[in-house]
């Protein structure tokens, strides 16, 4: 994109936001008044005018191979819809069907080495390995017996003959731990049917028993975590964004807290907690409100900061995406819309550059991490997922 037309869009959007702040707020409170950190759109998939291979149903995640090629699961097709580097269509991976590299459903994905993809199929009730080319290497089933629940990891990365994986376990209170008490990481096997530990329990975030419309909302935004390249520290952003990330080294076998990670406060909330019907059903019209049940109760509340990715750049910093709704309690005027901003974190903790990058319709937190991988070099892929439109892959880099 032309540099010229580059800085007329950003300046646009600045303007416009700044036309939009809400009346209750001052400008100078707006969530873009510190900075903007432009990117460059390297491409778009799943645009309307593309062909119809190149659409999407329900996007589930998004991977690349070592040569660049784009791997983006969709629950709706049951495929993996394979594209070049530049974004052409290559083929399609699996379909609907019982047999090996077929699906009953497509909950998961991801890629465990240079040319193997793991996807979770809930409908099959199995873990399962697949060349990038579609063939089917193994599968596992979910085996209850080794497991406190069902295991359903948001995220995996292996090491060595182990798989670690984010996971929040919901399982009927009766037969587990307190909420707070169940850990966030997981360590099996390979091949998932031998458990080895799990560490981090949810209080370690600082939440209490009266906080519980948190934990519930854990169930569908657990966060992000990214492994460095020689699987000695990890970094993760909890789903509900309130300012703090935590590392984690591995030393004697064992994954500890390195440092917590003080990142930039949101400028809302991060979260409100209803403890009535009425208030709740004063805001249920407002994005990032919803009522959960659990444990034999209703819980309520209203989320305004989400994480929306965590990633290690090639250079050893750490780069942080997380959104917030726009829009305050007295008015619904783009209030669905949710600001995207980045944070960059110097390898000694410190922020060297922050600001926003970019906007995406939503009317409630989604169930995917939004910036949901990076690659090799350093690009970064948004699932975008408006509420009335249909879904796309936008593939960019950021102007730092």
């Amino acid at each position: 994109m032309n540099t010229y037309f580059q800085t007329l869009i950003y300046i646009t959007v600045l303007m416009l936001f700044i036309l939009s702040c809400n009346r209750d707020r001052e400008c100078e409170e707006s969530k873009l008044s510190d900075s903007i950190i432009p990117i460059e759109i390297i491409t778009e998939i799943g645009l309307a005018d593309q062909p119809l291979e190149y659409q999407l149903g329900r996007p589930i995640g998004i991977r690349t191979d070592q040569n660049g090629n784009i791997f983006v699961g969709d629950h709706a097709s049951l495929t993996i819809k394979v594209f070049n580097k530049e974004g052409k269509y290559v083929k399609s991976l699996g379909g609907r069907g019982r047999g090996p590299g077929e699906f009953q459903s497509l909950n998961r994905m991801e890629l465990v080495e240079t040319d193997t993809l793991w996807v979770f199929d809930r409908g099959k009730f199995e873990y399962i390995y697949l060349t990038t080319e579609g063939l089917q290497i193994d599968s596992h089933p979910v085996n209850l017996t080794t497991q406190m629940s069902q295991y359903y990891p948001k995220k995996l990365f292996w090491y060595n003959d182990k798989s670690l994986g984010l996971f929040r376990n919901g399982a009927s209170p009766e037969h587990q731990p307190p909420p707070l008490d169940r850990p966030l990481f997981h360590i099996y096997s390979r091949d998932f049917q031998e458990h080895h530990e799990s560490f981090f329990p949810f209080r370690e975030l600082g939440y209490t028993e009266e906080e519980h419309f948190i934990w519930n909302s854990f169930g569908w935004i657990q966060g992000d975590f990214d492994m460095t390249s020689d699987k000695q520290r990890f970094v993760y952003s909890p789903g509900v964004y309130n300012g703090m990330l935590y590392e984690f080294a591995r030393k004697n076998g064992q994954w500890k807290v390195y440092r917590t990670l003080q990142g930039t406060p949101p400028h809302s909330g991060p979260f409100d907690i209803y403890n009535s019907q009425e208030e709740y059903e004063r805001y249920i019209k407002f994005p990032g409100v919803e009522v959960i049940y659990y444990g034999g109760g209703a819980h309520s509340g209203r989320l305004y900061s989400i994480d929306a990715g965590i990633y290690y750049l090639s250079d050893g910093r750490i780069v942080h995406f997380y959104g917030e709704w726009r829009g305050g309690d007295t008015t619904l005027e783009e209030g669905n819309t949710l600001d995207i901003s980045a944070q960059i974190f110097e390898e000694d903790g410190t922020i060297s550059d922050r600001g926003y990058i970019i906007s995406v319709e939503r009317d409630a937190e989604p169930s995917v991490v939004l910036v949901n991988w990076k690659d090799k070099e350093d690009n970064f892929y948004l699932l975008n997922l408006p509420n009335d439109d249909i879904p796309t892959v936008i593939k960019f880099r950021l102007d730092l």
